[in-house]
């Protein structure tokens, strides 16, 4: 132990330090000889125990216990006050009040001596050791209150973190389009989100969340299916993924795509499954329309395969049956004959034009004209296309609808509409034609932006069903008998509308009629409308050498023929060969070149590069049979004059004479 004496006396001193040694031989003896030294060397040393006398100079013992137990490095020591007054008891209570622990008298007892000094050390190492059992407990809350503290922190960030995880699923589910359902296959408990009751046309009130509502919805023949699907899944052997129908609330069956994964324990046996439904209505209608794609690029490849050669073929007898209308008499037998020959040819090459254009591989020849003038010249002869029994109306706004198109094929796309609605009044009605404005603004889903003009065709017939209306426009698609339709003609009109950049829709419901709506973009500014209500004036007849370049020897000496009974100089070439050297020939006296486009030894694109290399003004006037997409792969540049096979002889008399006078 380590003791701590105070005392002004050295004697004093030298006594305790030989009485400690005699009777207290462990203790370690510190001694100091005035208050101020005494009270430094305690907070310094740290003793078990301080012997203080009372009377000192300077600073006596009363204040030095005083200010030791006023200390926080020493108040914790006892303090054994020494006096030489054994029994004056206003020096003990002072002491007692200065903070003194016990007292001994002088001279010094050696037995009290060492039992008042074991007695000290004993009661302050207690004290110590309650002290630091104190202290380590004060540390240990200390350190479970931190460690609490930022267990609070963390729970309170991963409750956050865990409520924002539950907004973003939140909002997930209610965003997305598919529904999710969770089965507990311990408990056969159910949950559908609201989205999946949606679906069905429910509200999330309105439907329990029992297997129930899943299963009596299935289409019948897709439960056996489904049970099947989820039976191999709860194996192990297959995902469940399948396509199902689902009643709705109006009765109808939901086309939906369901799929779900599964959980299970060690054992393998399945506790849990969820998934998701989404509706594949959508997906279905792309297929279909893929479909549709596919069926059109096919009809395009064969009606392109053949076009050129067809057109050639129709060319002559539509020429042939012309000039022999020409020939003959008004009132002859044969006369007749020859205009039937030329508007069976005239048919098929409508026919062949109707095609490539459903397949958007006809070249087209748009002029800027009155949309409403278009319908009143169609409206002349399609009281021959209805017949007697069907009443004609026609609505035409009194302001001028400018669009940009082919004017045949907008005539044949109402003769073929006119026919198909002939063809639901077998017993009368009423066929109506109507022009209309569609400004492009509010417009609904799917339609074209920016202003269209509107072509309305409605018939008072029999109508259509929602599958019959849906597939209107498919390709050899018809309801009428074997012999009666080829299922071409709605499907022309679908291509002719996509080539003219608008867009068609079809209305109709059984016993209620059936009304089409054709949408055509506008043209702002440009030049003047061109009429289409007056009539073609006969092209005059001509003196010009006009160069023939035609490889099929029957269109070749036909239009050899019309040419030179119009008083045309004619010189024949059949490739592209001849024509450049016949052209260097007599290139002086030759005033126009008759060129068709694809031709043998060099095509006519080519030809025609050579020729303005000998003559930079020479003039051309290209002619084909083929598919617009196939003259353009060989070159063809816009703005050059081109006349599309099947040809009339007026036709083509007309166009020679504009070229010539240009």
């Amino acid at each position: 132990m380590k003791l701590l004496a105070i005392d002004d006396n050295q004697d004093n001193l030298l006594t305790l330090s030989a009485l400690l040694k005699a009777f207290l031989p462990e203790a370690q003896l510190i001694t100091s000889q005035s208050a101020q030294d005494g009270i430094r060397r305690a907070g310094m040393e740290a003793p078990d125990a301080i012997l203080l006398d009372i009377q000192m100079p300077g600073m006596d013992g009363f204040e030095a216990a005083r200010r030791l137990k006023g200390s926080a490095a020493t108040q914790h020591i006892p303090i054994i006050l020494v006096t030489a007054h054994r029994s004056d008891s206003a020096c003990r209570v002072q002491g007692l009040e200065c903070g003194a622990d016990a007292f001994l008298s002088k001279p010094f007892d050696e037995a009290e001596l060492v039992a008042q000094i074991r007695a000290m050390v004993r009661i302050k190492r207690s004290e110590d050791a309650l002290r630091q059992e104190r202290d380590s407990l004060e540390a240990l809350v200390q350190r479970r209150t931190a460690q609490l503290s930022q267990a609070n922190v963390e729970l309170k960030e991963n409750l956050e973190r865990l409520a924002q995880s539950e907004a973003r699923y939140s909002r997930a589910v209610r965003g997305t389009s598919d529904g999710l359902w969770d089965w507990d296959l311990v408990s056969n408990d159910y949950y559908y989100s609201p989205r999946w009751k949606e679906l069905l046309g429910y509200a999330d009130d309105e439907l329990e969340n029992r297997p129930e509502t899943f299963f009596t919805r299935l289409h019948p023949d897709d439960l056996a299916p489904a049970q099947d699907s989820l039976c191999a899944h709860f194996l192990g052997q297959s995902p469940f993924d399948l396509e199902l129908r689902l009643r709705t609330r109006g009765g109808e069956y939901l086309r939906v795509r369901c799929r779900g994964q599964a959980e299970w324990d060690d054992a393998g046996d399945p506790l849990r499954m969820s998934g998701v439904i989404t509706d594949v209505t959508e997906r279905q209608l792309m297929e279909e329309q893929l479909r549709q794609a596919q069926k059109m690029e096919a009809i395009g490849q064969l009606a392109g395969g053949v076009a050129h050669d067809f057109n050639n073929v129709l060319t002559v007898i539509a020429g042939y049956a012309n000039i022999l209308k020409m020939d003959l008499p008004a009132d002859s037998a044969n006369y007749g004959l020859a205009d039937q020959i030329a508007a069976a040819a005239e048919r098929a090459a409508q026919l062949t034009r109707g095609l490539l254009a459903f397949s958007r591989k006809q070249a087209i020849a748009p002029q800027r004209c009155d949309l409403g003038e278009i319908v009143l010249r169609v409206e002349q002869f399609l009281g021959r296309v209805i017949g007697e029994d069907i009443q004609l109306r026609t609505e035409i706004l009194p302001e001028p609808l400018p669009v940009q198109v082919d004017l045949a094929q907008i005539e044949q796309v109402l003769i073929n509409l006119a026919a198909n609605a002939r063809d639901a009044m077998p017993g009368g009605g009423v066929f109506t034609i109507a022009t209309g404005l569609r400004d492009g603004n509010g417009r609904g889903y799917g339609d074209p932006a920016g202003p269209h003009a509107v072509i309305i065709v409605a018939d008072s017939g029999e109508g259509m069903d929602d599958e019959t209306s849906r597939r209107i426009f498919e390709p050899f698609f018809t309801t009428k008998e074997v012999g009666k339709g080829t299922g071409l003609g709605m499907a022309i009109v679908y291509g002719i509308v996509q080539q003219h950049k608008g867009n068609i829709k079809v209305s109709s419901k059984p016993g209620e009629g059936t009304v089409f709506t054709i949408e055509i973009p506008l043209v702002e500014g440009g030049a003047a409308l061109q009429s289409v209500l007056a009539p073609q004036p006969s092209p005059r007849n001509g003196t010009e050498t006009i160069l023939v370049a035609e490889d099929d020897p029957n269109v070749r000496s036909l239009v050899d023929m019309v040419l030179t009974r119009h008083g045309y100089q004619v010189i024949l070439a059949q490739d592209g060969e001849e024509v450049i050297h016949r052209f260097a020939a007599q290139q002086e006296g030759i005033e126009l070149v008759l060129m068709d486009i694809i031709m043998p030894r060099k095509n006519g694109i080519e030809a025609y590069a050579e020729i303005k290399k000998i003559q930079p003004e020479a003039k051309v006037l290209f002619t084909s049979g083929y598919t617009a997409d196939f003259i353009q792969s060989r070159g063809m540049e816009e703005g050059v004059e081109l006349i599309m096979k099947p040809v009339q002889p007026m036709e083509l008399l007309r166009r020679v004479r504009e070229v010539l006078e240009r």
